[in-house]
């Protein structure tokens, strides 16, 4: 693992931009880490929601799994075929999603 340091901004929204591009580094998935003042009040609240939000116990798979099928039945999705033909419809918006940003 590489590590960079960077400096930049946290908006209203919780985004996260940074001052200047990085140079050379390929578009993936990295971890970041945050350091601030802790004088910041509304930083510290942030980061009791982040800990109170980290302290929720996990789902089980049975559970996740159930939980979907609940919210795929009562939006209309109650047979493996509407769900089948969701998926299909979700991957032709990322296909074409993808060639936009292509051209």
């Amino acid at each position: 693992m590489k590590a960079i340091t960077a400096s930049g901004k946290i908006d209203r929204s919780g985004q996260l931009s940074l001052d200047y591009p990085i140079e050379g580094t390929p578009p993936k998935p990295v971890r970041v880490i945050i350091l601030f003042d802790e004088t910041d009040g509304e930083v510290n609240k942030f980061w009791q929601q982040v800990s109170n939000y980290q302290q929720q116990p996990l789902l089980s798979a049975k559970q996740l799994q159930e939980g979907l099928k609940q919210a795929l039945t009562e939006s209309g999705y109650d047979s493996r075929e509407k769900i089948i033909e969701l998926v299909q419809e979700i991957k032709q918006e990322i296909a074409q999603e993808r060639q936009e940003k292509q051209t």
